[in-house]
Parts: C-alpha cells; structure tokens; sequence
C-alpha cells in the first residue's frame, strides 16, 4: 500500500512538473511571438512608407518593383488617372532605382504605398485625405510622408496623427511654401517632422516656412521623377520632405528600430546628430545632400 501511495506521490511530482514547464514554455512562446508582432524589426525587412500624394507612377522605369501597394479615396471613375508628377517626384526622391540614371533615391530599403489624395486639379478634399490616412495606418506603415499641408487645423487631423505616432509611425511633413510665415499643418505639430527648403548654397528660399521647422533639406532645383516617364526639376517644401523620410528610413532599416511609442523620439535625436545647426535659425540642416 504504500508502495502504491509513493509511486502516486512521484507521478503526480512528475505531472505537476511537466504541466509547469509546459505552461510557462507555452507563455512564453506566445509572449515572445505577440512582442514580434508589435515591435520586432525582422532581419532585412524593408521600411514601409506611405506617400499621401498625387498617386505614383508605377510603371516608371526607375520605380519598378518599388510600390507594392495603392489606394485612391478619391471617386475612381473620375480620378484613375494621376495627371500630376507630384507624387511620383517624391517617390523617386525617396527611392529611385539605383539603375545608372540621373536619379536614384536616397534609399532602396523600402517599400511604398500609394495613397491618392491629391486630386487632378492639384486640390485636397478633407474628407478623402482623412479616409487616406486612415488606410495608411491600417497597413501598419512605419512612416507617413505628407509633401503637402493645411493651413487650418482640425480636429480629425489632430485624432489621426496622435493614432499614427502612438502606433510607433513616423509623420513626415512639409513645412510648406507659405512664403516667410509659420508652417502648415500637420507640420506644426510637436509630434510631426517639420521640414523646410534649402538651396544648395545651404540657404533658405524666400518661399519657405518659418516658425516650427525642425529639419532642412534640398528644395530648390532638384532632380526627380515626372509622370511621363522621364525626369524633372522641381522647386518646393514637398521635395525636402521626400529627403527626410528617405534618411528615416535608412535608420530604421539599418539600427533595426523597434516601433513602438518611443520611435518618434529615437528619430528625432537621430536627426539631431545628422545634422548641423543653421546660424539664423534654431532649425537643423541635414547633412549629406549639398556636399
């Protein structure tokens, strides 16, 4: 009997051990997994970006392969077409392909998604942006480049952007071409990446922001992609902004930044450090552009 009794007492040690290891090897694969899914940067995984603009060029030569995905809010039987080069001049500023043309982009780390909110005729419906951001954010985008801006705030911006940045996405955004007064919105937000333009003698244009610019960088006569396949000079905040996000980018591919809430301010610092303080004003010139 009490043979009996010990040999229970040991197979019932033996179950309880089993069942703990295999509880906490359990948990602990799915904690593991559920931290992967939120913040863990896979080895080699390319950075994605959406570009709320114009709409992209897809077949250009110097874009192939870059834009896995698109989206137009905007009524498709009337806007299918993108008539403007603006989106794809920022596409080919941020990512061109290294292909022995005149251009090639400042990474070729990422991947892009296409968020049509520029209608034709150059104007911006509030309503479709807002649905265009939305989408962004639901493709879990690590950065949001906005080459354009409003110059009034409202509310539904403000929701948007706090969302994005608490996801860990990093907002990029032209301060605009508002000619000496302060910068759009979102640019002027704290929580949003303000970029401004510089010539190439590191000097700011007349028709750039003032105010809340965090960063400079080229925005006057600069190289890029048109609509028609061939390639431009262009003038403009927008065309900064696309150099900034091409740099955050090749930081979070390279430094494997986790996304998280924190992201924003380990950019930020990132930024800092790349760049050079600008003698009239408190804002940061990128370097690497004008060299």
């Amino acid at each position: 009997m009490t043979d009996k009794i010990l040999k229970l007492k040991k197979w019932f040690i033996l179950f309880v051990f089993i069942m703990v290891v295999l509880y906490f090897g359990v948990f602990s694969f799915l904690l593991k997994g559920d931290l992967k899914n939120e913040s863990t940067r896979e080895l080699n995984e390319k950075i994605k970006v959406a570009v709320l603009d114009s709409g992209i060029n897809k077949n250009h030569k110097d874009l192939k392969g870059k834009i896995v995905k698109e989206f137009n809010p905007i009524d498709s039987s009337i806007e299918s077409k993108n008539k403007l080069s603006h989106g794809t001049s920022i596409a080919g500023i941020i990512t061109a392909n290294n292909t022995n043309s005149e251009v090639t982009g400042v990474t070729q780390n990422v991947e892009l998604y296409s968020v049509k909110v520029i209608k034709n005729d150059g104007k911006i419906e509030r309503q479709g942006f807002i649905d265009g951001f939305k989408w962004a954010i639901s493709q879990n985008v690590d950065i949001i480049n906005l080459s354009l801006g409003f110059q009034k705030d409202f509310p539904e911006l403000r929701e948007l952007v706090d969302d994005a940045v608490n996801k860990g996405i990093i907002i990029v955004a032209a301060s605009g071409n508002t000619y000496g007064l302060n910068s759009q919105f979102p640019a002027r937000y704290d929580n949003v990446i303000s970029v401004g333009a510089i010539d190439s003698k590191n000097k700011v244009p007349h028709f750039s922001a003032i105010g809340k610019v965090d960063f400079f960088a080229p925005g006057v006569n600069v190289l890029s992609l048109n609509n028609k396949g061939g390639i431009s000079v262009y003038t403009g905040t927008s065309y900064s902004v696309a150099y900034i996000t091409g740099v955050i980018a090749n930081f979070l591919y390279k430094e494997k930044i986790n996304k998280d809430e924190k992201s924003f301010s380990q950019v930020y610092t990132y930024l800092e450090s790349s760049s050079t303080e600008m003698l009239d004003n408190k804002s940061k010139i990128i370097q690497g552009f004008n060299k």
